[in-house]
């Protein structure tokens, strides 16, 4: 599992001679992920010359369902909880269902079991988890009720509709919230930690334990304040997870073949060597066959390090841009992933069966000691003593993930630091093995006689298989103040736009971030039409125009 350096063979003349040297688009999109699919399928309806670049042999990015883990069996090796499509503009402005995409979102949404057998819940419906948290503490549940009248509103009313837009200020952005009560609230969790936020909340450490592992799983530093506000924000989104019915990569050939029927071009398996940018604005980009793509405007997913480090020559980088790339902070920590394909059905011994219909089960904390524990441990380079994550069945859900009745495919995942003591080649069989110990220590009836195969992905392994995703960083950049809302990548590119004319920014390290939200290239694609003076056929969402109303106007 060492990191794999590539070396790019040119193709022979003949070859070269197939493809015209120059092909002219109005945009040309790096980056077959999420975002920059669904830039490019906005822009081309728009009626522009799109051409999408993707340097893997598979569009997608992180929307990727294979068989290459398990011949036979398929499983979404990176994006797997799809947390925003009561919200995502794009399942809504594209006939998607037309390409069989659906989604399923059960209302048994994540548990915590712990070592005692005993359990906790959080549910799509919050009655149904104020039942499972009074188990632990009556208090706990109706605190929870109350606290959540609020945070729904922070989401509704504000974090999902500004995830949609380009990223005000933080002057604008406090004056805009202090308008309402519930801005207000949302500004006063924003000076706190979550663990800060959670200790306040609920009194029970079990329920301490099972929020604070929700809240901080995508990128959240439980002790660090100044981004508290996404305390509500993951939550929430924790109890309305959804999976993609046939995998996630359902997700991402349903916008291809919107980019086809609009008239775009997907290129896959050809990398963008250079963006070449001339008296300050782009003229197209390079890429490694020899093909030179000309366009109007180019929209870039990748990241500031690969964006202006490496695509763009340095004397045509502005200075801001080169300070972005240069101090760009990868994700605190990955996370390694044991994926296991079984001829028996998961289930846990537990005080509620219902915990075996749950999209997510966290395993292996007993409190918020241990969770802390358990990111101190990563941060500083390692593990740990007690090893904790959350396990998924992937086909509970989704039968068409094996094409062996009765069979099923599951993973457990944890947090994991890139460098590791000791490296991944050397420690990946030790922690696959630890693994597997924890699941059995919940999950008894499995044995070695009913795993049919198993696989460990480490954070080198994520960035091997996509290498935009730099030290496994799933995000393209950490969560912490000064690269979230206005700061993502720089206080010099909003709404997409950068300071070289021309270059838009798309990817998960823009605002507002990560994680399958679309808000990137969205946003993006919105900058693009206006500047070009293109069709903005799609229309705001209620949800946005009510924001734009009450906070905006």
């Amino acid at each position: 599992m060492t990191r794999v350096e590539h070396r790019i063979l040119r193709p022979s003349e003949h070859i070269l001679d197939e493809f015209p040297e120059r092909t002219d688009f109005d945009v040309v999109v790096i980056g077959g992920g999420p975002n920059g699919l669904i830039a490019a399928a906005y822009l081309a309806r728009s009626g522009l010359r799109v051409a999408l670049v993707e340097r893997r042999q598979e569009i997608g990015g992180g929307l990727s369902t294979e068989e290459t883990l398990f011949p036979g069996y398929y499983t979404n090796s990176h994006a797997f909880y799809h947390m925003m499509t009561d919200y995502l503009p794009v399942l809504s402005d594209f006939d998607l269902r037309a390409h069989g995409l659906y989604f399923v979102k059960p209302n048994a949404q994540a548990a915590a079991v712990f070592s005692d057998a005993s359990s906790l819940m959080l549910c799509h419906q919050i009655e149904d988890t104020k039942d499972s948290l009074a188990k632990a503490s009556p208090a706990d549940a109706a605190a929870f009720g109350r606290v959540m009248r609020t945070w729904r509103r922070i989401v509704e009313d504000l974090l999902a509709p500004g995830t949609y837009l380009p990223a005000l200020s933080p002057i604008d952005m406090i004056e805009s919230l202090e308008r309402t009560e519930v801005g207000g609230e949302a500004l006063r969790l924003t000076e706190m930690s979550p663990v800060e936020i959670i200790d306040e909340t609920f009194e029970d450490d079990r329920v301490r334990a099972l929020m604070l592992y929700v809240a901080c799983m995508w990128g959240l530093d439980p002790r660090e304040s100044g981004l508290g506000f996404m305390v509500p924000l993951m939550i929430d989104r924790a109890m309305n997870k959804a999976q993609c019915y046939g995998g996630s990569h359902k997700l991402a050939g349903s916008l291809s073949r919107e980019i086809h029927k609009a008239g775009g071009v997907v290129l896959d398996n050809s990398e963008v060597t250079r963006i070449v940018v001339s008296q300050g604005a782009v003229t197209g980009v390079e890429c490694f066959d020899g093909r030179f793509l000309g366009a109007k405007a180019v929209l870039s997913s990748l990241a500031p390090p690969l964006t202006f480090g490496k695509l763009i020559d340095r004397a045509d980088v502005p200075g801001e841009m080169s300070e972005a790339a240069e101090h760009w902070e990868w994700d605190k920590w990955s996370f390694c992933t044991l994926a296991l394909a079984t001829t028996t059905n998961p289930r846990y011994e537990v005080d509620d069966p219902w915990v075996n219909d749950a999209l997510m089960v966290v395993l292996g904390f007993d409190s918020t000691d241990d969770v802390l524990g358990h990111y101190d441990a990563v941060a500083s380079g390692d593990l740990g003593d007690r090893l904790g994550g959350h396990a998924t069945v992937e086909t509970r859900y989704d039968l068409t993930l094996t094409r062996i009745a009765g069979h099923h495919v599951s993973f457990l995942q944890i947090h994991a630091p890139y460098d590791i003591d000791g490296g991944w080649e050397a420690r990946g069989p030790g922690v696959a093995d630890e693994l597997l110990d924890l699941w059995r220590r919940h999950w008894p009836g499995l044995d070695d006689s009913g795993i049919v195969r198993r696989s460990l992905e480490s954070p080198v392994d994520i960035e091997t298989r996509i290498s935009s995703m730099v030290r496994g960083s799933i995000k393209h950049g950490d969560y912490n103040p000064l690269q979230m809302g206005a700061f993502r990548p720089s206080a010099s590119c909003v709404g997409g736009r950068s300071p070289i004319a021309g270059l838009y920014l798309c990817g998960s390290s823009s605002y507002p971030g990560g994680l399958v939200i679309g808000g990137p290239g969205y946003i993006a694609a919105g900058s693009v039409v206006e500047d070009m003076g293109a069709e903005r056929w799609w229309q705001t969402p209620p949800f946005v125009r009510r924001y734009q109303e009450q906070y905006l106007s």
